[in-house]
């Protein structure tokens, strides 16, 4: 092959992949909605969740002025997942300049739920959604004084949850204690009820 088709073809090349970056941005852009200021999550909480959501949200927030203020919408329908990953975001939601609407749409699980109950902004569920509570799960194996640390520290996230829970909504940190015991099911009015969301839309 000669210099000369090496370079029509790296150039082929060049157009090729910028083409496939183009619609691969596309595909980004459907994915949530820049004008309305939509951020989906959906499936479960894991090590790449925040991730995606801080990548949408700060795109949706790059393509404003300064000065706009509109809340981000957080569409949730989400099993749940790690707890460190839920963390993570509720602190990501509480560090932006804009409040932060959750919307659950179908169900809210576990670390789904607890991030639900922690939007900045308004907390809605649609009127046949479903959520759920339930304690801090941990499959514990290893040297004796390795899970004595590891229970410990389940327990110490579990006291912070149930923190973070409490000033949401009308329970104590105690009351979350006790009621998660076992799965805690929700109807959107019993959530309403009790101030895990604002409104039933």
């Amino acid at each position: 092959m000669s210099i000369y088709e090496d370079k029509v073809t790296s150039k082929s090349k060049s157009v090729e992949d910028s083409t496939k970056a183009s619609d691969a941005f596309n595909e980004i852009t459907y994915a949530f909605d820049i004008k309305d200021s939509v951020v989906y999550l959906i499936g479960d909480v894991d090590g790449f969740t925040l991730f995606d959501l801080m990548t949408r949200v700060r795109t949706i927030l790059r393509s404003r002025s300064d000065d706009d203020k509109t809340p981000i919408n957080l569409v949730i329908n989400s099993e749940g997942g790690c707890v460190y990953e839920m963390l993570a975001i509720v602190d990501y939601m509480n560090s932006l300049s804009v409040p932060v609407n959750t919307i659950c749409r179908g169900k809210a699980f576990s670390a789904a739920a607890v991030i639900l109950a922690n939007g900045t902004g308004e907390r809605f569920a649609s009127k046949h959604s479903t959520i759920m509570f339930h304690q801090t799960s941990a499959w514990l194996q290893g040297k004796q004084a390795d899970v004595k640390a590891s229970i410990h520290h389940v327990s110490e996230m579990e006291t912070r949850i149930n923190k973070l829970l409490s000033e949401k909504t009308t329970l104590s940190p105690d009351e979350w204690e006790q009621i998660q015991r076992t799965d805690y099911w929700l109807t959107s009015d019993k959530a309403l009820e009790i101030k895990i969301i604002d409104q039933i839309i």
